[in-house]
């Protein structure tokens, strides 16, 4: 009973799959500090407890269809994953995984979020906005006709598109900075994850025109430390190109670059089309061996889950918002 004359000493008393339960409902940047009181706390939200949050709030998330991140598995083997403790602190801060970081993807907000180069072919002053100038650039609606084109999920119910005039501009591109989405350089280097880029584009007949979506990476230093092109073929009307790659996890940023080549100066590059334009970082699927866990280890994790069991049936959802 001397333990109870110090206040402080009271939770000290408690076991330790309670207190991972407590942990839970404190939010990620007050646990994130938590885990510098003592070597207890620390070993307990780095093992249990920011996985356990996340598992609790997915199902509250993105009105019921949980974390984009975890979008590739089921909901029950969440507490199955082997990944540091900060993955899942930036997984309940940013959910960047598996969800498209492209701004104003399909141009439902006219041009913004993105940047254009001008063609060197054309002397135009650089004071003035080029979009404004030509009059030929534009943002359209896809006819509902192209049914095919509009049911990729990646357009998130927006049906515009970009009318690009590419006499005048030689590419548009928009900057993707990924520590913007809480992936800094040691998630990055942790993770080593896999980066797909896509997007559909309409042209009319022109075989002098080849059409390329880039993706650079850069390091902290703006060095460009990668380049994967996806090129089109000979198709015409509405098609959809795409390409993926591994990273080595030095990479800070990406530029999405569309851009085409007048193979011969033509002067037939109006009405080009383009809309979804996608980046999405895979979060990497890594399962715990829980054969290798030892016995006590094995019976602290079951009592933890019968603990939290009881809480998450009666958890009031006001609380997860």
């Amino acid at each position: 009973m001397e333990a109870l004359k110090n206040h402080h000493q009271l939770f000290e008393l408690l076991p330790n799959e309670v207190v991972v339960n407590t942990f839970t409902f404190v939010d990620a940047d007050t646990l994130f500090d938590c885990r510098l009181v003592c070597k207890r706390w620390k070993e307990l939200i780095d093992e249990y407890a920011f996985q356990e949050k996340v598992a609790r709030k997915n199902k509250f998330m993105n009105d019921g269809r949980g974390y984009y991140s975890f979008s590739q598995i089921n909901s029950n083997d969440i507490r199955k994953l082997d990944l540091p403790w900060y993955v899942f602190y930036v997984i309940i801060k940013y959910d960047p995984f598996n969800r498209n970081l492209v701004k104003n993807h399909c141009g439902q907000d006219e041009w913004n979020h993105w940047e254009n180069v001008t063609n060197t072919l054309w002397t135009i002053r650089s004071d003035v906005d080029i979009f404004n100038y030509v009059n030929l650039s534009c943002i359209q609606r896809i006819s509902q006709d192209n049914r095919c084109v509009l049911s990729d999920p990646d357009f998130d119910g927006h049906t515009s598109c970009f009318v690009i005039d590419f006499q005048y501009l030689r590419s548009i591109k928009q900057k993707i900075i990924f520590k913007d989405y809480g992936l800094n350089e040691i998630v990055m280097k942790t993770l080593r994850p896999k980066i797909s880029f896509s997007a559909w584009y309409y042209r009319e007949f022109c075989r002098n025109i080849i059409y390329t979506l880039r993706a650079t990476v850069h390091s902290r230093t703006n060095e460009v430390v990668g380049v994967c092109d996806s090129i089109d073929t000979d198709l015409f009307g509405w098609n959809k190109v795409s390409n993926s790659f591994e990273i080595r996890g030095d990479e800070t940023s990406l530029i999405l670059h569309h851009s085409m080549t007048n193979l011969r100066l033509s002067t037939l590059l109006y009405n080009f089309k383009m809309s979804c334009s996608v980046v999405k970082i895979s979060l990497p699927i890594k399962y715990k061996n829980i054969d290798s866990l030892n016995d006590d280890v094995k019976k602290f994790t079951s009592q933890m889950v019968s603990t939290l069991s009881f809480s998450y049936d009666t958890e009031d959802v006001s609380f997860i918002s």
